[in-house]
Order: structure tokens, then sequence, then C-alpha cells
């Protein structure tokens, strides 16, 4: 269960440069479209969340839980995502141009059309 509604979320984001929602339960969320540049979701649970097409550069998002998140489209660029678990994610064409992704555990994951990916 989500700690906050879709409605809070895109008030903090509106109101708050580099929107601080470290350890956040946002799973199962449809946060299609957002913009969270900059924020910081360390130990956040995105578990089964609806990501595609947000605007996530720079973001913080280490030691997180994203098993099964949808980033399709979703712009990642120099994001951190180190330590996080990403098994099952969603990552067609997104953008992981210069995203940190040191130690994230990728099973499963699927990556067609991501851009900066190196296989």
């Amino acid at each position: 269960m989500s700690d906050l509604s879709r409605k809070e979320v895109i008030m903090i984001l509106a109101t708050t440069n580099n929107a601080r929602l470290a350890g956040v339960d946002l799973s199962g969320m449809d946060l299609n479209g957002l913009n969270f540049a900059g924020a910081d979701l360390i130990r956040a649970n995105l578990t089964d969340t609806n990501l595609s097409n947000a605007y996530m550069r720079g973001a913080h998002i280490e030691d997180a839980i994203l098993e099964r998140t949808i980033f399709v489209n979703a712009n990642l660029k120099e994001a951190s995502l180190k330590g996080s678990n990403l098994k099952g994610a969603d990552l067609t064409d997104a953008n992981l141009t210069d995203a940190n992704l040191f130690g994230a555990d990728l099973t499963g994951a699927k990556l067609s059309g991501a851009k900066g990916v190196v296989r």
C-alpha cells in the first residue's frame, strides 16, 4: 500500500525542487509522465509502479525496490540507480545515458531500445 496518493505526489513535485521522497512506498501507483528531476527516492519502494514517460534526470534512486516497475520511454539520464532491485523492470526505450547502475540487479529486465546501455 502506498504511503502517499498520486495527488499528494504531484503536489510535492510541483512545489519542491529536488523532492525528498526517500524511503516512501509508492508501489503500484500510476505516476506516468511526472517530473522527478533530481528527486531523492533512495530506498523507496516503487514495485509495480508505472513511471512511463517520467522525467527522472539526475534522480537519486539508490537501494530502491523497483521490481516490475515500468520505465518505458522514461528519461533516467544521469540518474543514480546504484544497488537497486530492477528485477523484471521494463526499461524499453528509456534513456539511461550516464546513469549509474553499479550493483543494480537487472535480472529479467527489458532493455529493448534503451539508450546508454552497454550490452
